[in-house]
């Protein structure tokens, strides 16, 4: 029965007088099936709460909220604000139907459901904080609001992210739509001047976007819904800064996208534009220390005939990899090979660029020579570091060649770098001193020059003051020192280059035991022993 006269209910389950009583009852009473429908009959005060409400349709989003909110998450009891009312309902079932019974609660009911949702609100807000700054990996994060907007906010979310050239990338998230992702033309966006707009960092506020509006957009969106509903944007920023654009829908059962909604779509967009920023700086950093670590790390150490070669490299910023200390081993057109080895005073990314510009220096500089000039290298190298305003740097250069009777002559040339030690056949530590002024102090330094032999097994290190200056023992402040060096270079007769400067990076990280260092760096020269000692075959066989 349906009353037309006085804006009654509709009942299509029940006798005429009893749809006549129901109608005079102030509580709103739904007949429905099942608890999202279909309706089979609701009164004239169901109608006043639920106007889009029609018999034989189900309980949906658009016709009443409250309602298939509560039926979707199984509550026999709901209290919530809908259309600036508050309301109060619970479910009974009887004879195979279920009965919805709801009634608008009193001013104090009214806040007090106020006041709830919220709280909702606010809980929302807070999750969305605690996901989105879960992490600083870009993608991650905007995986994470792309799906933390369903189904709060929306049906499907779809995030669109400042252009790079004529192309820009999107992210998607929906129902029965996998988690995907792909590439649009900045041309097909400026096609819907809202989208854009949002994109650009030029509309603050969130804006619905109308069907008609949205014909563009067909790659990104997800083909399920149809363009039947109309579609919320908003700009995502951190201080003033484009961080992307995000699109919400709804389905068709959903109600539309009021004032609350956009009020709480902007809410959101400030703490998810501020992560996405974060996120965004945070990976670009990470892949400029990329670069300068790719470009500032030790080259792999070339092999020579008639020579061994070992190093170890430990930063003091082991997290970023880089350092001021740094070395160069590269073979000679005369055989063997030329080096370098240098220390830039400080440490972390200052001095580290300084160290990979003296490198570059050094080696433009090997490329031009026929013949290895160390000394005149040192002075143009002086030149180099004082024009440029740079740290003091000190450096050790030379070159190693190997001799018809297994020995190896090196030379050396020093600029004010810290001794070469050789390890001798008969186990005993020597100093190769070389005196020489550090780079960058004085225009017209004075620089040393000295050669020694190595006979076969015997080694020579180079070393950075990360070693000898290691605080740490059982005070936790004492230094590694020079004669703890010395005696840890005497244990090691027999070794090969390589392990040499192994043994000796452990020995120094142990007694460090964790605590912050200066760059640690250790390069090693040997002549290769002679065939036939007993020791060395016996290690040789092992290794192979």
């Amino acid at each position: 029965m349906t009353d037309d006269s006085g804006g009654g209910g509709t009942w299509g389950c029940a006798p005429a007088q009893l749809g006549a009583l129901l109608d005079l009852v102030d509580e709103a009473v739904v007949i429905c099936d099942r608890a999202d429908g279909p309706v089979r009959g609701f009164n004239r005060a169901a109608a006043r709460l639920f106007p889009r409400l029609r018999p034989g349709s189900p309980v949906s989003m658009s016709a009443a909220a409250p309602l298939a909110r509560a039926a979707a998450q199984q509550a026999e009891h709901f209290s919530t604000a809908y259309e600036g009312r508050g309301l109060s309902g619970r479910l009974h079932t009887a004879g195979g139907l279920t009965v919805w019974l709801v009634h608008q609660v009193s001013s104090a009911q009214e806040a007090e459901a106020a006041l709830a949702h919220e709280r909702d609100r606010s809980a929302f807000l807070e999750e969305t904080t605690r996901r989105l700054g879960a992490s600083l990996h870009h993608g991650r994060t905007v995986h994470a609001l792309v799906e933390i907007v369903i189904p709060k906010l929306a049906d499907a979310s779809v995030v669109v992210l400042p252009a790079s050239g004529r192309r820009t990338h999107w992210h998607r998230a929906g129902p029965g739509d996998a988690r995907c992702s792909g590439e649009v033309a900045v041309e097909t966006l400026e096609q819907v001047p809202k989208v854009a707009d949002a994109l650009y960092g030029l509309h603050p506020r969130p804006t619905v976007l109308r069907p008609q509006e949205m014909d563009a957009l067909d790659e990104v969106m997800p083909g399920e819904f149809g363009r039947g509903e109309a579609a919320l944007v908003v700009q995502l920023t951190a201080g003033g800064v484009p961080a992307g654009a995000l699109i919400m829908l709804r389905g068709p059962e959903r109600a539309r996208f009021d004032d609350a909604d956009i009020d709480l779509t902007h809410r959101f967009a400030i703490r998810a534009g501020l992560a996405l920023a974060s996120a965004g700086l945070y990976s670009q950093q990470a892949h400029t220390i990329a670069v300068l670590q790719a470009s500032m790390a030790p080259e792999p150490l070339p092999s020579a005939d008639g020579l061994r070669l070992g190093a170890a490299y430990r930063p003091a910023a082991e997290a970023l990899r880089i350092s001021g200390d740094f070395y160069h081993v590269a073979p000679s057109a005369a055989g063997g090979v030329t080096f370098f080895f240098g220390d830039v005073s400080g440490k972390g990314a200052e001095a580290a660029v300084v160290a990979g510009q003296v490198r570059q220096s050094m080696r433009t500089l090997a490329m031009v020579r026929t013949e290895p000039e160390p000394l005149r290298d040192l002075r143009l190298l002086n030149d180099l570091v004082i024009s440029a305003g740079h740290r003091f740097t000190t450096l050790v250069t030379g070159s190693a060649r190997p001799c018809d009777d297994g020995s190896v002559k090196v030379e050396i040339a020093s600029g004010g770098h810290l001794s070469p030690l050789v390890l001798r056949g008969d186990g005993k530590v020597a100093e190769i001193v070389c005196e020489g002024m550090l780079l960058g102090a004085v225009p017209d330094p004075s620089f040393g020059r000295t050669e020694c032999r190595l006979d076969p097994g015997e080694l020579m290190l180079l070393y950075s003051d990360g070693v000898t200056e290691a605080r740490g023992g059982a005070s936790g402040r004492e230094i590694y020192g020079d004669e703890r060096l010395v005696d840890a270079l005497a244990s090691c007769g027999g070794m090969q280059a390589p392990s040499v400067a192994e043994r000796l990076e452990l020995l120094t990280t142990e007694w460090l035991a964790g605590r912050p260092h200066d760059d640690i760096s250790i390069l090693t020269l040997q002549a290769p022993p002679r065939r036939g000692s007993g020791s060395q075959d016996a290690r040789d066989a092992e290794g192979s």
